[in-house]
């Protein structure tokens, strides 16, 4: 990956081939044979130890987050920081992200 990089200074990418997945399952396809086809575009970063960044950039048709991964140069951290930064200075606002029930503390401690 570093030498596939070297003439470039960042590269953009999806941060995954699919969108979003219930949390719940253990990989999207939940497929013992495919268990991590999801992370492609983000391992080959991981293993190079080249910095990257996953910041939201738009939703699908459905509502999912669709994440932008930002790579930079091996320890260039601060550059990947500062494309995200622009990037989101540049793209359009994002609906607001959904809140998470309200919970009744009280009615557990009675219980």
């Amino acid at each position: 990956t570093v030498a596939a990089c070297r003439a470039y200074d960042y590269v953009i990418s999806p941060t995954a081939p699919i969108a979003a997945f219930d949390a719940e399952l253990p990989s999207p396809t939940n497929d013992p044979l495919r268990p991590l086809e999801h992370i492609a575009f983000t391992v080959p970063f991981n293993m190079s130890e080249q910095p990257a960044a996953s910041i939201p950039c738009g939703m699908t048709s459905d509502g999912l987050p669709i994440g932008l991964q930002i790579a930079g140069k091996r320890f260039d951290d601060l550059g990947v920081l500062q494309v995200c930064r622009a990037f989101e200075l540049l793209r359009d606002p994002l609906p607001e992200w959904p809140k998470p029930p309200k919970v009744d503390r009280r009615a557990k401690r009675r219980a």
